[in-house]
């Protein structure tokens, strides 16, 4: 949607993590949360300033 790459292998990654440790799981979830939340703030921005210049 956003012309990124796909994040699947990551979310596969994650995926393995949570299957090897519950703990390791939960953390996992929070760090994709936290860098889903970074990318599409990022991403953004990203498209909001070039348009105030504009």
């Amino acid at each position: 949607m956003y012309n990124t790459p796909p994040i699947g292998g990551i979310a596969a990654g994650f995926g393995g993590a949570a299957a090897a440790s519950p703990w390791l799981g939960v953390q996992a979830l929070w760090i994709g949360l936290a860098l889903f939340t970074l990318v599409s703030a990022g991403l953004a921005v990203k498209r909001i300033l070039p348009a105030r210049k504009g």
